[in-house]
């Protein structure tokens, strides 16, 4: 079976997310075939943890984070 490569479909989104909501995530290199996709293992996980996952904060931060992260690198350094 050939792996599909390239950008992710809305379909294959919602499949995943469905899969994932109903079983949760854990042996991510089943995944693929028991949701019926042609992705890797590895697509499917990075694909969760980087876009589709719950809780995920996009958009610019917050003044609040700003001022933290300019403390903490003030502080810290390059660490």
């Amino acid at each position: 079976m050939v792996e599909k490569k390239g950008p992710w479909t809305p379909e294959e989104d919602v499949s995943l997310v469905s899969y994932i909501q109903e079983h949760g995530p854990g042996n991510w290199k089943s995944v693929p075939t028991n949701a019926g996709m042609l992705r890797s293992g590895k697509s499917c996980r990075l694909r969760w943890i980087n876009y589709l996952r719950p809780g995920i904060k996009r958009g610019n931060f917050t003044q609040q984070e700003d001022r933290m992260i300019i403390h903490l690198q003030a502080l810290l350094g390059n660490r």
